[in-house]
């Protein structure tokens, strides 16, 4: 007997269909009264995994939220990462006013590319909870984001809070690609000038391999190296590290809330280099908030996968996003859905609480792990 496909397998194998479709609905037909939020998706190679997650959380959430009563239809629009096909979506969304707010667009990239590009289109429209560690929207006069999650600076100041005895005066920052360094550098920049931290930026080439990036960093490169890109790259660059012997000996890397640690654990990353590792949301394996363990119980119902912080952060951004648009009366207008939003009401997510301040984001709740050189976990 044949072995069932896990969610993984089936995505991959469907990963090029979806993106050549754009789109898949999930719900009631367009008819009905019901609500309906797109999500924005990047497929491309790596950024696939953690959308995937994300929208598994969000399935999660609305799916629980559904079941009350009232229900909220989720179109998915897959994009490869290529500006045209953002276009497509955001077209698509454009030219649908039945589809009234966007919800848990991801990766990061594509959430500041994506916010980016509609309002160049002149698509008001809410961007409810992406999966934005960037926040360079957070402040701005469009008010037209809201964020749920810890931004990076959020997260990098408590990292470096744990290091205070290391006189950290210099932060080296590693990107994946050009166009990650091209899309996140002028805000990590910032954030690291706030924290008073000089940078010195790592890029891998066209094609490199991420251990291949970090067998060459120099004698001279920072003490705390801020990694910005996902989960199996981070492993293979903690390889590349590790060749490097003794002269990798004192480094600290950095990651952010993009890599997920169970994963990361399993791909066995170097044991020379201590790794830092923040999250933004509680752990999805032992908290015992009520919040997280509705997610794990529907997590178990919905998908044949392990709890990730990723798919915990999408289920509470549903959540809030149903909190906020149960209060709206019958099937509401974009600016009517956006002005509801912009209220930032605080809600209590079965103990995670969101609660707007005047950096405009839900949550400033940040964790940290320490992965030792010697294989324990701290945190």
């Amino acid at each position: 007997m044949t072995a069932p496909l896990t969610r993984r397998q089936v995505l991959a194998l469907s990963a090029g269909l979806s993106a050549s479709l754009g789109v898949a609905a999930q719900g009631p037909s367009r008819g009905s009264r019901t609500l309906r939020v797109a999500q924005l998706l990047d497929s491309s190679p790596d950024q696939q995994e953690l959308s995937r997650d994300y929208a598994t959380g969000v399935q999660i959430g609305l799916a629980e939220f559904n079941r009350s009563g009232r229900s909220v239809q989720l179109v998915s629009l897959n994009t490869d990462g290529t500006p045209a096909s953002l276009r497509q979506a955001l077209a698509t969304v454009r030219d649908d006013p039945s589809i009234c707010a966007l919800l848990g667009t991801a990766g990061g990239r594509l959430a500041v590319e994506s916010v980016a590009a509609a309002r160049r289109e002149g698509l008001a429209i809410a961007h409810v909870a992406p999966w934005m560690a960037d926040s360079r929207f957070d402040t701005d006069a469009n008010d037209d984001v809201f964020a749920l999650f810890a931004s990076r600076e959020m997260q990098i100041r408590h990292a470096l809070a744990s290091l205070g005895s290391v006189g950290v005066g210099e932060l080296g920052l590693v990107y994946t690609s050009a166009r990650d360094q091209y899309a996140l550098h002028s805000e990590v920049a910032e954030a690291a000038a706030r924290l008073k931290l000089r940078t010195q930026a790592f890029v891998a080439g066209p094609g490199e391999d991420l251990a291949a990036l970090g067998m060459r960093l120099g004698p001279q490169s920072p003490v705390i190296l801020l990694f910005l890109g996902g989960t199996i790259e981070l492993a293979r660059f903690t390889h590349g590290l590790q060749s490097l012997g003794a002269r990798a000996a004192g480094r600290y890397v950095m990651s952010l809330s993009d890599v997920d640690l169970p994963t990361l654990v399993q791909l066995s990353p170097t044991r020379s280099v201590p790794l830092i590792l923040t999250q933004v949301v509680p752990n999805p394996q032992s908290s015992t908030l009520p919040a997280v363990q509705s997610y794990r119980s529907g997590l178990k119902q919905l998908f044949d996968e392990n709890p990730s912080h990723v798919s915990l952060g999408g289920y509470l951004a549903a959540r809030y996003a149903t909190h906020v648009l149960s209060r709206l009366p019958g099937t509401p207008s974009r600016a009517d859905t956006l002005a509801e939003f912009r209220k930032r009401a605080p809600a209590d997510l079965g103990g995670f609480a969101i609660q707007f301040g005047a950096q405009r984001r839900g949550s400033s709740f940040v964790t940290q792990a320490l992965l030792l050189g010697d294989g324990r976990l701290l945190g």
